[in-house]
């Protein structure tokens, strides 16, 4: 799908892009407190969210500045990204399964117990990691090369910069979707696909010199909830495998109810996969 669009002259894309960094560096820093202070669910995600956005924005300043560097630059937040990670899988995964609890009629209270504890041990290197590295702002440094390399473009070279990448990021997906038997690819298709997501945030949603970014964004954001939902069932199998290799270990029997368990996430992950499949076919236009 190539998204053809008009940039206007004159528009403050510069200043644009520097309040929506900003902005999600600001997300980042109110939700990374409120984590470590609770490690609330709801502010791990919104720091894990606002660090996607941010790495968005890293990768187009590689593009307006090949100099730059977005991996280096990034620094300790990648390393942070991993461990918030395993915290908000564990708490995801224990709100999905008192789901299929309800849908099954089944008790997975074990399953639950060893998720709380994945969680805890999580925290715990979360925390160790953050001790460690006393480090009082990750986005003090980045805020300010964020303004300084966009400073030196044009309004119209930073918001052509920002649609072929996002054109870049949609026909690598289209490559990837022709090989769907393995699961990295749409691993990888989920990835470009929200980055192209963050990156057409930074235009006006009904800006009139881009009349398909609305419904653009739209089918973005359809694709976005299906994949994060086939990822989440992914998370899910691959810690119920550990559970019941674990569980295999200590018990003469493994409860039957978690092999009904397994088949249930199995068969609806397939099923998401196969939508995601027909929505980039069917509406994204990617092939």
């Amino acid at each position: 799908m190539m998204l053809i669009f008009t940039i206007q002259q004159g528009i403050t894309m510069h200043q644009r892009l520097s309040n929506y960094f900003g902005k999600q560096c600001t997300a980042f820093t109110a939700n990374f407190v409120k984590v470590r202070e609770c490690f609330d669910t709801d502010a791990i995600h919104d720091m894990r969210v606002a660090v996607k956005r941010i790495r968005a924005v890293l990768m187009l300043l590689e593009k307006l500045d090949p100099a730059f560097d977005a991996e280096k630059a990034e620094g300790e937040l990648s390393r942070l990204f991993k461990l918030s990670g395993k915290m908000r899988d564990a708490q995801v995964q224990q709100q999905l399964i008192r789901k299929y609890e309800s849908a099954l009629n089944q008790d997975f209270s074990d399953f639950i117990h060893y998720l709380n504890r994945y969680e805890k041990k999580s925290i715990r290197r979360f925390t160790g990691y953050v001790e460690e590295h006393k480090v009082r702002d990750y986005t003090a440094s980045l805020q300010q090369t964020a303004d300084e390399i966009p400073g030196r473009k044009k309004g119209q070279a930073i918001g052509e910069a920002i649609i072929n990448l996002v054109n870049e990021l949609l026909e690598i997906c289209g490559n990837l979707k022709s090989d769907q038997v393995h699961d990295e690819n749409l691993h990888e298709i989920r990835r470009k696909l929200k980055q192209c997501n963050y990156l057409l945030s930074v235009f006006h949603r009904d800006d009139p010199a881009l009349p398909r970014l609305s419904q653009t964004l739209k089918l973005l954001e359809t694709a976005n909830d299906l994949l994060g939902e086939w990822h989440d069932h992914v998370v899910g199998m691959e810690l119920l495998r550990k559970y019941i290799n674990n569980a295999s270990k200590t018990q003469a029997e493994l409860p039957v109810q978690y092999l009904t368990l397994a088949e249930a996430m199995a068969a609806h992950r397939h099923t998401l996969h196969l939508e995601v499949i027909n929505l980039m076919e069917k509406q994204l236009g990617i092939l």
